[in-house]
């Protein structure tokens, strides 16, 4: 039995999206169209590929194991096609760039437009988001990231490091006092992020814990928010203190001084990661040649973690929170 390709490509995107209507507006075709073609799967199998529940779609056994199956054609496909573009001597095509919300508005954004300038035939689809994407099976061609995954066919280029710090603004100071131990935090206003955005990245939370003793209670927000830019935008209107990585452009015309200088938060290790398939790409090499040129200049190169008293997040976002107590 020789399958369509374009049934089963309507099939995998209706998996990953979980829902005809979001696989609808990712594909451009009509949401009927779409549950058509999956019903002519199912028939040629003689299978159910998914289960309809209230929330949207979950795959069936069968549907799992179709879908890894697609997922790997997927992947080969997208290789060849990558290899068939690096025919060119120039490095041309597209990538598809996976960040953090943070990186995307603070760093990339100022850095993007010579890379562009420099190779013109290369364009970039750059997603900032604080879910992580699955490079393997090639939702993104690459990530810039603080948490890599160990994988053996995942290639982990390290770009910098950055270290949290606490920062409020002058207003904030003459109204409530500067904190002069790390217990003083438990009585002042804290802003961090949203609980949806802690996990895996649990150093973020790191403000809450600093100074407790490990299994005790945590500080309680004032505010949280999902944004970084916002978290550091309330902070300057005095709204409370807020951990901001030291390193990044920007933050010295912000409204907002450094206090508790001596508590140091986590040092977070920035990495570019892609396939190892990928790896003779010249698209990909020239942007991971171009980002460890234009590291933020006040971050750290070639830390060895060794040597460091404050928790550090290499590779994987353990931390000991401990360490920092005071």
């Amino acid at each position: 039995m020789i399958l369509d390709w374009d049934k089963l490509r309507v099939f995998y995107h209706v998996a990953k999206a979980k829902s005809f209507n979001r696989a609808a507006c990712h594909l451009n075709i009509s949401q009927s169209s779409l549950s058509r073609s999956v019903q002519q799967l199912e028939y040629l199998l003689k299978v159910q590929l998914f289960n309809r529940v209230p929330k949207g779609l979950i795959l069936t056994k069968q549907g799992q194991i179709l879908f890894e199956k697609v997922k790997e054609m997927a992947v080969s496909l997208g290789d060849a096609e990558t290899t068939l573009q690096e025919e060119s001597s120039e490095p041309q095509g597209n990538i598809k760039v996976a960040t953090t919300v943070a990186l995307a508005n603070i760093w990339l954004i100022e850095i993007i437009p010579d890379f562009l300038a420099s190779y013109p035939k290369i364009k970039l689809d750059i997603i900032g988001s604080d879910e992580e994407l699955d490079i393997k099976a090639r939702e993104v061609d690459v990530s810039i990231r603080p948490f890599v995954t160990d994988e053996p066919d995942l290639v982990h280029e390290y770009l910098f490091s950055c270290c949290l710090q606490l920062y409020a603004s002058p207003e904030y100071l003459q109204k409530f006092g500067c904190p002069q131990t790390v217990n003083d935090l438990d009585h002042h206003q804290i802003i961090t992020f949203s609980e949806s955005r802690i996990k895996p990245h649990d150093y973020v939370d790191w403000i809450l814990w600093v100074g407790k003793a490990p299994g005790g209670y945590k500080r309680k927000p004032y505010i949280r928010i999902n944004s970084s830019k916002g978290a550091s935008r309330f902070a300057e209107l005095g709204l409370g203190i807020v951990a901001l990585s030291k390193e990044f452009p920007g933050i010295e015309n912000m409204n907002l001084v450094s206090i508790l200088p001596d508590v140091k938060g986590p040092t977070i290790d920035i990495y570019y990661a892609y396939p190892l398939s990928l790896k003779t790409l010249k698209r990909v090499q020239v942007f991971g040649e171009y980002l460890a040129k234009s590291v933020p200049k006040n971050s750290r190169r070639g830390i060895d973690i060794r040597n460091l008293n404050t928790p550090h997040i290499h590779k994987k976002n353990k931390i000991d929170l401990a360490v920092v107590s005071r």
